[in-house]
């Protein structure tokens, strides 16, 4: 026996999904007053916090006639609750800045006021298309990022039928490619480190160990910088990489309790050089508390990675190796494994890729990564 049809302002069962920990989804049919049913959606940490913000949601319907889950409604009301989504979510702090710098600068004023219905695979084209030309492929990247999600949000909500762009061709450059940063070579790093140690400012900026630090890990700037001392075991020859430096608007340098990708989270063996290199920092600097940083800034504080750049770049400079950055580290690490002979999954774990990008892609091994990536490393010092 069919059910009976729901009367306009009443909504049906009220439909729960966990998202993850800490992260619920409360979804229910509402005949709206236009006559047409559509699904409304709250999320809450709790099962009943998310129903109370859906009841609530629910009586101010009558007063709020633009949620977002009409075709009638603008791109801008969507765009503003999915950001709000964002903020909730565990992504990371920089992610986040990111999604929210590409709506308020590329998707709101582009294509904010246009009804979802008018949001045709043609619109979210031109859009891209501006976006490329006037900001670059990295940007449009970005826009193309986030008006998917936004719209992904319209679909759930039952305003769109799909989600246009998703019809949308990625583009791809025909232009070859850059080259890649080279590595270091054996003899060049030996010359680095002579020029380095004999540098009184890069000394006085604690560059040398730093340089040494990145050469024998192939950890990230962000990530060497967040080192603490209770992440290191010394008599085990390993390191967790679990964290990232990052600088948040309105408080400062903070260290994000993630790095930069899910598969940056991970342990790694270290060479018998770095060890020495940590128990002769262990002498000189305080690390009685497990919370302190291995890499402070010369002042004592938090290391802010982009600071810190700007010295690597002013004394590589002095050293005459003005085509270095701290990535051609990473990519001196993964060239020394790689001559060692361990397989690109190897190397992808002991990086932090997602990835490899030269065998299949395939997850094993993780968590710890291979201790043959610091023997390989000592054996090429």
């Amino acid at each position: 026996m069919p059910r009976p049809p729901l009367a306009v302002g009443t909504f049906g069962k009220v439909n729960f999904l966990a998202l993850g920990k800490g992260r619920i989804r409360a979804q229910v049919s509402f005949r709206d007053f236009d006559g047409r049913r559509r699904s409304v959606t709250r999320f809450g940490r709790t099962k009943a916090e998310a129903e109370r913000r859906l009841r609530a949601a629910l009586r101010d319907r009558a007063s709020a006639p633009d949620e977002g889950n009409s075709a009638d409604s603008r791109l801008a009301t969507v765009a503003t609750a999915w950001l709000m989504e964002v903020d909730d979510s565990d992504l990371a702090a920089g992610t986040k800045r990111l999604y929210r710098f590409a709506v308020q600068n590329y998707v709101l004023p582009g294509i904010g006021q246009l009804r979802l219905r008018e949001i045709t695979v043609p619109a979210v084209d031109r859009l891209l298309t501006a976006v490329r030309t006037s900001h670059g492929a990295g940007a449009a990247k970005a826009t193309r990022s986030v008006l998917s999600g936004i719209l992904a949000e319209a679909v759930r909500r039952g305003a769109l039928p799909t989600n246009p762009v998703r019809e949308v061709a990625s583009r791809r450059s025909h232009r070859r490619p850059a080259p890649g940063p080279r590595a270091l070579t054996v003899d060049e790093v030996r010359q680095l480190r002579e020029r380095l140690g004999a540098d009184e400012e890069a000394a006085r900026l604690d560059l040398p160990d730093l340089i040494e630090f990145m050469l024998g890990t192939g950890v990230r700037i962000g990530e060497a910088c967040a080192v603490r001392w209770a992440a290191v075991d010394l008599d085990a020859a390993t390191l967790r990489v679990e964290a990232t430096l990052i600088r948040v608007p309105g408080r400062g340098l903070a260290i994000q309790q993630a790095p930069k990708t899910t598969a940056g989270r991970r342990t790694i063996a270290l060479p018998t050089f770095i060890v020495d290199l940590l128990r002769h920092r262990q002498a000189w600097v305080p690390a009685a508390d497990g919370s302190a940083v291995v890499f402070h800034s010369p002042t004592g504080r938090l290391r802010d990675p982009h600071n810190t750049s700007s010295n690597l770049r002013q004394a590589l400079d002095r050293a005459g190796f003005d085509w270095v950055t701290s990535h051609v580290f990473r990519k001196t690490v993964a060239t020394r494994l790689d001559e060692a002979g361990l397989s690109a999954r190897q190397i992808a774990d002991h990086l932090g890729h997602n990835r490899p990008s030269l065998t299949q892609d395939v997850y094993m091994g993780r968590g710890l990564a291979a201790p043959e990536a610091a023997e390989a490393l000592e054996r090429r010092r």
